[in-house]
C-alpha cells in the first residue's frame, strides 16, 4: 500500500496504472538497491479517486509537530454552540481525534465522543 501526498496528488490521481507502477518500482529499486534486485512487477494497482471524488475531496488528515503543539484535533472537534449554549454543530472524524488521527479508529473513536457528547448533553436536559 502507498500513499501520495502534497500538491501534485490532482495530476498522481489522473496518471495511467502503468506510469504509476513504472515510478513505483523505480524508487523501490533505487533505494531497496542491487541486494533486493529480485522486486516483481505488480500484476494491477488499484488506487482510489478521493481527490476527484465530489463527496470526499481528499483523504486522510496530516498532523504537523505545529499542529500538535497547537492542539488542533481539539481545536477541530470542538461543537458550535448556540447563544443559548446548546449545541448546534460538532464535529467527528479522523481529523479531529488527538491521538488516532489518519485512521479508521480514530473516526470511529471520534464518532462515539460525539454520540456520548449528545447522551450527556440530552440527559441533564
Amino acid at each position: 500500500m502507498g500513499f501520495f501526498a502534497g500538491e501534485m496528488v490532482p495530476e498522481i490521481e489522473q496518471e495511467s496504472n502503468e506510469v504509476l507502477s513504472a515510478g513505483c518500482m523505480y524508487m523501490f529499486r533505487k533505494f531497496l538497491g542491487k541486494t533486493h534486485n529480485n522486486i516483481t512487477d505488480p500484476d494491477d494497482i488499484i488506487k482510489s479517486m478521493w481527490y476527484s471524488n465530489p463527496h470526499f475531496r481528499g483523504t486522510y488528515s496530516y498532523d504537523s509537530a505545529k499542529n500538535t503543539e497547537q492542539g488542533l484535533q481539539n481545536k477541530l472537534a470542538a461543537p458550535l454552540l448556540r447563544k443559548n449554549g446548546d449545541p448546534a454543530i460538532q464535529f467527528a472524524g479522523e481529523a479531529t481525534h488527538p491521538h488516532h488521527f489518519s485512521t479508521v479508529h480514530g473516526a470511529i473513536e471520534s464518532g462515539y465522543r460525539e454520540a456520548d457528547r449528545l447522551i450527556h448533553y440530552y440527559a441533564q436536559h
